[in-house]
């Protein structure tokens, strides 16, 4: 059987306050026995040193049989002080008098050798006839001379029997202090219990393990800092990503991860969602950062990193794969047209136009196909202008690919400058769509050091009160409902930053969008951010 949290606090609380409470009572009760003792041992002393003055005895012991004298004034003194007994001897240790008169005359039951040295002395642990007494011991003198002793005492269960007396107040006490210490425990129990949310011991270490093995699972980074600034937990993965030493934990997030962001949300309070953020590996990094709160206080942030390297990636080659789709269908569309005009020039007897329209239309692709790859030596660049260019047909959009564009192999970066590229020429084809002027013109330019392209199109520009928002994630004037909006800027954005690059934006007769990619590539500073100028939307 297992006690709660509430019942174990409340019995060690308990405990502790019935040991303390034993404890100060044996204390108090000793203290009270030895100031009883030294009570009646100064009540005793007093006696017997008046008793050893008094002349009566003093004289008596020159009498033929003291005892006659000095026991009637021994009684007396014993009934009228409250004493158990005056017992008065002479050198010999022989009695004169004694609470019983049968023992008169004989030798004492106790050591009285300091009293007739002269030295008075108080015994409390002296067993006599009469069982264990507080005695005070007396020289008693005449002229300078011990002539005897004078030993006046009160038992020892008296004293008891006094002590005892005290115990029901003593009780009393205890048992208060029992109860306002039980429920004192009770609240600091239950205090406790609120403090945990209700949480028992075995409860809150089970969820810290599945707390522990949930961040060893999950497959995002997550860095929690307390309201100081304090990494208080890294997971595997946050150490991973942002290549980070075991010795995190206890260190400053500014000394930890610089441009985390965590500070500012312990700061201000307001979460921070779905920001992009550059390794210096070259991953591209979501970050959410949220504050947290304990009972409304806040107590710290927490930020989880997920890496998106993969999923632009993947998208990229979805947007390859989806633009030679297009490509393809463009390419039937209008091939399925030239065939039917084809063969309606043949059914009118017109065999020879028929031949001269395949010949114009063959050249024309053997142009395309073979003179493109030789100005645009990257193939997946080449490959893209070609596959837009059958889509710009289809739609009735002439694509012009600048007669002095050049680009020699790209390596690494290829599918970045493939994205970008891709998304700036359909954000230009959506720009010129239902214009007078439907053309859309790619300019290409490679010096060895860098890589700049240009995608201009006749459309009706970017709205100037737009220009500072048109890179921002989401943000689209699109206003035709289809999902993805906003997405296609930030992509290019992304893939151009990746790599060290820079997009910009202007109005010229239309937009310009330039690209500019560094020849040598290099990531950026780890965790870079990528602010609202350089997270990508979607215009027109």
């Amino acid at each position: 059987m297992r006690f709660g949290l509430r019942a174990q606090v409340l019995a060690i609380q308990a405990g502790i306050v019935l040991l303390v409470v034993a404890a100060v009572s044996a204390a108090y009760l000793a203290i009270l026995a030895r100031l009883i003792e030294r009570e009646y041992g100064d009540r005793v002393m007093s006696v017997a040193q008046t008793v050893a003055l008094m002349p009566p005895i003093v004289q008596a012991f020159d009498d033929p049989d003291p005892s006659t004298t000095i026991q009637p004034l021994a009684q007396a003194i014993t009934e009228r002080a409250g004493l158990t007994f005056v017992v008065i001897s002479n050198r010999d240790h022989l009695r004169y008098s004694h609470p019983v008169p049968q023992r008169i005359g004989e030798i004492v039951a106790f050591d009285d050798r300091l009293a007739l040295q002269g030295i008075p002395e108080i015994t409390t642990d002296e067993t006599g006839t009469l069982g264990r007494a507080i005695r005070a011991k007396v020289p008693i003198y005449r002229d300078d001379q011990v002539i005897g002793v004078a030993t006046v005492g009160i038992l020892g269960r008296s004293a008891e029997d006094l002590l005892q007396s005290y115990w029901p107040q003593i009780g009393a006490v205890a048992l208060g202090a029992l109860v306002v210490g039980g429920w004192i425990s009770w609240l600091l129990a239950s205090h406790i219990r609120r403090e945990i949310f209700g949480l028992e011991p075995r409860q809150i270490a089970t969820r810290l393990e599945q707390r522990d093995a949930m961040l060893r699972c999950i497959r995002e980074g997550v860095i929690a800092i307390d309201s100081e600034g304090v990494v208080d937990v890294v997971n595997d993965e946050a150490r991973r990503l942002l290549d980070l030493q075991d010795s995190a934990t206890g260190h400053s997030i500014r000394d930890v991860v610089p441009a985390s962001g965590l500070p500012a949300v312990v700061e201000t309070g307001q979460p921070a969602e779905d920001q992009l953020l550059l390794a210096a590996s070259g991953r591209v990094m979501v970050v959410n950062r949220m504050p947290v709160h304990v009972r409304g206080e806040l107590v710290g942030a927490i930020a989880t990193f997920r890496d998106q390297t993969e999923v632009q990636r993947l998208a990229s080659e979805l947007s390859g794969a989806r633009s030679h789709l297009d490509a393809l269908r463009a390419q039937a569309h209008e091939f399925a047209n030239k065939l039917h005009t084809i063969s309606g020039l043949i059914e009118m007897g017109r065999p020879e136009r028929a031949v001269a329209l395949v010949r114009a239309t063959t050249q024309q692709q053997q142009v395309l196909i073979e003179e493109l790859p030789q100005r645009i030596q990257e193939p997946a660049v080449a490959a893209l202008l070609l596959g837009k260019t059958s889509v710009a047909a289809e739609r009735g959009i002439t694509l012009e690919v600048a007669p002095d564009s050049r680009l020699g192999p790209v390596g690494e970066c290829a599918d970045d400058l493939t994205t970008a590229l891709g998304n700036l020429i359909e954000n230009a084809f959506d720009a010129v769509e239902g214009r007078p002027a439907r053309v859309v013109r790619v300019e290409i330019g490679d010096d060895g050091q860098e890589i700049k392209a240009r995608v201009r199109d006749t459309g009706p520009g970017i709205n100037p009160d737009h220009l500072q928002r048109i890179f921002e994630q989401g943000f689209s004037t699109k206003q035709d409902g289809v999902r993805g909006r906003g997405l296609g800027l930030v992509l290019a954005r992304r893939a151009v930053a990746r790599w060290g690059g820079e997009l910009s934006v202007r109005n010229e007769d239309g937009a310009v969008f330039e690209l500019v990619l560094p020849r040598v590539a290099r990531a950026v500073p780890v965790l870079q951010p990528v602010g609202p100028a350089e997270q990508g939307g979607s215009v027109r």
